[in-house]
């Protein structure tokens, strides 16, 4: 007798392929947003629709729930990677006031996240299902085929603006980013994902930026690259991060290109 095995990413991508089938036009931008979230009825979708089209009027967008993977969607038509951004953030307001929200949003926009196929949307939905119950941040999806060298970076940096900026940007450039608001948060997080670099502030609270590089490279030796991105400049701070084992040391205030090129170049030595 044959057995059925239930097949929650298959049936979700069945699910979603059937949304995007009516409103996708081929070479135009198309937005994308997936949370995990509670079980909602047509009443809260439609509120949500309202609550989100009140800061997005010029966006089509279309609302739905993908049951039972527990997913909720929305696509926007004709919307780039930076309108469908800020459209999540409205999102993930009204899913957090609504207490809604059961872990991470991811967020695409094809072509500028990949091309839009069967494989990046499976993949898109096991990102999602795999931030069920973590943290509620939002998570640039990217689909840009194999990388080599650096592809995961963890930003540890106490200030919340400039660490959401370096991690917005390095998401929409491909690779997949951590962030720490400490050092002993960086130390954690670092163990578990054992990204390829770390880039981190000196003035790091509870374990500072010094005592991460050496933890790092004293347990870790070869496992994970250091870049400093710090407000001092003086010499003596260069010195004693470098002889800790960092690979390279870039001063605030800074230009984002320039740390780009700085990951590229290490990258293309590592390789």
């Amino acid at each position: 007798m044959a057995v059925l095995v239930h097949d929650p990413i298959q049936e979700a991508m069945l699910q979603l392929a059937e949304r995007v089938q009516v409103s996708y036009e081929k070479g135009a931008p198309y937005g994308m947003i997936l949370a995990p979230c509670a079980a909602v009825g047509q009443k809260v979708l439609e509120q949500m629709q309202s609550y989100v089209s009140g800061f997005e009027p010029e966006a089509p967008l279309h609302c739905f729930y993908l049951d039972p993977s527990g997913l909720l969607g929305i696509v926007l038509s004709g919307q780039k990677l930076i309108n469908t951004h800020y459209a999540s953030l409205v999102l993930k307001e009204f899913l957090e006031q609504q207490d809604l929200l059961e872990g991470q949003v991811a967020v695409a926009s094809f072509p500028e996240s990949g091309e839009l196929t069967e494989l990046s949307m499976s993949q898109l939905l096991q990102t999602t299902l795999q931030g069920k119950g973590e943290s509620r941040d939002i998570h640039l999806f990217m689909n840009h085929g194999v990388q080599q060298g650096i592809t995961s970076i963890l930003i540890a940096d106490p200030d919340e603006v400039s660490r959401e900026f370096v991690k917005l940007r390095l998401e929409i450039n491909g690779y997949k980013v951590e962030e720490a608001r400490d050092g002993s948060e960086a130390l954690e997080k670092f163990e578990k994902t054992m990204p390829n670099l770390v880039i981190t502030e000196l003035n790091l609270p509870i374990l500072d930026g010094y005592q991460l590089i050496d933890k790092i490279k004293r347990d870790y030796d070869g496992e994970g690259q250091v870049i400093v991105l710090t407000d001092k400049q003086l010499p003596k701070s260069m010195d004693r991060a470098f002889e800790l084992g960092a690979s390279d040391y870039v001063t605030k205030p800074f230009s984002i290109s320039e740390l780009e090129w700085r990951i590229k170049k290490l990258s293309s030595r590592l390789n």
